[in-house]
């Protein structure tokens, strides 16, 4: 069981970390947003990110900054 469990951590780690910003995007200025306090809800208020993305509310809260999105997502 305990396998199984460490099965599907590592493919859940692997699916978030296969999600890269800049495939689609342009590379983010992550020091300069970071500077304005950027977080999740604030690119939702700017850039209607949630218009376009399904994101899983459990793990994307809207106090996340964009350091952390960066740290996943690749964003810079």
């Amino acid at each position: 069981m305990k396998y199984l469990a460490m099965i599907a951590a590592l493919m859940f780690a692997s699916s978030a970390f296969a999600v890269d910003c800049v495939d689609c995007h342009e590379a983010i200025n992550v020091e300069e947003h970071a500077e304005m306090d950027a977080t999740l809800e604030t690119c939702n208020d700017c850039h209607g990110f949630t218009d376009h993305h399904e994101l899983d509310a459990d793990l994307h809260t809207p106090d996340l900054t964009i350091t952390e999105c960066a740290d996943c997502h690749g964003v810079d």
